[in-house]
């Protein structure tokens, strides 16, 4: 079974570079359930200011998402992607990796799988020790620790309280 990758720009082409990943909904969107248009999308308060404070700390960004509504028939995959082609109008982001599968297909590339996240840092050309992958679920936290990157819990309410300190600690540790 296949995961895909939606680009959204032109990424940079060099080693070692700062990801930050972040799960979609739960953490960028309110979770509503099988979001799959504009009308159904509520940005979580402070999604949009993180991805700009890590994008001016020179963190490049990826949405890791499973989309199992694709798979259960809810919404199709053209719904997704059109969606996030507007996502990426409102936020600067270079690739969402997605699974379009239910749990019930068995894909090996859903989280908590580290298949995305790895495929993320193998597009990006991230450097595991300079990046972070921000998730509400459990799934999102085993898929970060077993891709060897940092796991940033997020249980709601404003998402800069959770990025400003994992940036700031990230830019620190490379000036000391």
């Amino acid at each position: 079974m296949r995961c895909d990758a939606f680009e959204l720009k032109n990424a940079p082409r060099s080693s070692g570079n700062p990801i930050a990943l972040f799960d979609r909904d739960g953490v960028l969107n309110i979770d509503h359930g099988y979001v799959a248009n504009r009308e159904n999308f509520q940005w979580v308060e402070g999604a949009k200011e993180s991805i700009e404070l890590c994008r001016n700390a020179g963190f490049l960004i990826a949405i890791i998402t499973n989309q199992s509504g694709i798979g259960r028939f809810y919404y199709t995959e053209q719904d997704f992607l059109g969606l996030m082609g507007w996502v990426a109008e409102e936020i600067d982001v270079e690739v969402v990796f997605y699974c379009p599968h239910s749990p019930e297909a068995k894909c090996d590339g859903r989280k908590p799988s580290p298949k995305m996240v790895n495929m993320a840092l193998q597009f990006l050309e991230g450097d595991p020790a300079r990046s972070f992958f921000v998730g509400d679920k459990v799934s999102d936290i085993q898929a970060a620790e077993r891709a060897g990157i940092r796991p940033v819990p997020f249980a709601g309410g404003d998402l800069r309280e959770v990025v400003i300190p994992v940036v700031q600690e990230i830019m620190d540790s490379e000036t000391s």
